[in-house]
């Protein structure tokens, strides 16, 4: 019985710590972007990388004639934070993150779960290391890797923001995004690991640093965020007011779509402007509830936005595909706008 409440607690300090900051972080949130469920499924994606990257590091280590210890200090950190990078990749390119707040919070999930289960194997396979050195793991090298990862996607996040908020017809994806988030990751991973004889100093530096680290950014998250929603807000309102007095409205857009609609004939074109109309209204639906959770406040119309969406499931079929595909390369809706609908929509199912 002692023993198996002394491994219930080198569990509970080499897991539970880092758990727990996902979940800070969602309360914090004040948009409430994410939930639970997301925290858990990012939290099995770090997982994923984690095993990746054990074969990988096992290959190193037999091919190096380095030793561990220098592995550990030199090598390691660019092989984990290159494939848990992956994963943020992956978020980015999926447009499944909007707001910094989005890439804090779901880069330390994804960290929390490659340390989870990191630190699953080495529970396992030394079961006779004393409390101090899971102490060090669960408060130290697990909030080192969230940490990193939530730099990285913060900073690739900064680097993608013109591409992100313009329209989603010209949007190009590019890796150099990360780049720079990589080799800061990597730079505070290495950093971490050059104490292997003092590892209370190196767990003490990271539990200091990332709450420092990750609340400034959120705090600016948070600013950046508010200050997008009441300027693409307005504008989207203007749009908005334009389509519905039965203008087409201004700018190359605008310009682009009337001249499509023109060659396509008038029962094609009040179905294309119906169709942006409501594409506007859903936008500016999500933007408002946005603002509203900001305040504590959010109140939209889910039937009322279940009908638009249908509706609008119908015009894109009664288009057809290939005309569809044009007016949807047109829309002057970015890929934010995009990512903006799609949390409403999720809403609808809370």
């Amino acid at each position: 019985m002692p023993q198996l409440l002394t491994d219930a607690a080198h569990w509970g300090l080499a897991l539970v710590p880092v758990l727990i900051l996902p979940t800070v972080f969602v309360w914090l949130d004040a948009f409430k972007l994410m939930r639970l469920r997301e925290i858990l499924l990012l939290l099995i994606l770090g997982g994923v990388c984690a095993l990746a990257a054990y074969p990988v590091a096992g290959r190193f280590l037999d091919t190096l004639p380095i030793g561990f210890n220098s592995y550990s200090r030199f090598v390691a950190p660019w092989i984990e934070e290159a494939v848990k990078a992956l994963a943020i990749i992956l978020l980015f390119r999926l447009n499944r993150i909007g707001y910094k707040l989005d890439a804090v919070i779901s880069g330390f999930a994804i960290g929390a779960g490659f340390s989870v289960l990191e630190n699953i194997i080495y529970l396992l396979r030394f079961p006779d290391f004393g409390a101090g050195t899971w102490i060090v793991r669960g408060l130290g090298t697990a909030i080192m890797h969230g940490t990193t990862l939530a730099l990285l996607a913060a900073i690739a996040h900064e680097f993608a923001e013109r591409e992100t908020r313009e329209a989603a017809g010209d949007f190009d994806f590019h890796l150099w995004w990360f780049a720079p988030g990589y080799l800061v990751a990597v730079a505070l991973h290495t950093l971490f690991n050059q104490f292997p004889d003092r590892p209370l100093l190196a767990m003490m530096g990271a539990a200091m640093f990332a709450p420092i680290a990750l609340i400034a950014i959120f705090n600016f998250g948070t600013a950046e965020a508010e200050r997008w929603l009441q300027e693409e807000c307005a504008a989207h309102h203007i749009q908005l007011e334009s389509l519905r007095a039965g203008n087409w409205p201004d700018g190359a857009a605008g310009r682009k779509i009337a001249a499509l609609a023109e060659r396509l004939g008038p029962e094609t074109a009040k179905r294309i402007r119906r169709y942006w109309e409501l594409q506007a209204w859903l936008v500016v639906q999500a933007e408002e509830t946005m603002m509203e959770e900001a305040e504590g406040d959010a109140t939209f119309e889910k039937e009322q936005i279940r009908a638009a969406l249908a509706e609008q499931a119908g015009l894109r079929q009664a288009l057809g595909r290939s005309t569809f595909t044009a007016l949807n390369a047109l829309l002057p809706f970015s890929r934010n706008d995009e990512w903006e609908v799609s949390e409403l929509k999720q809403r609808l199912g809370r």
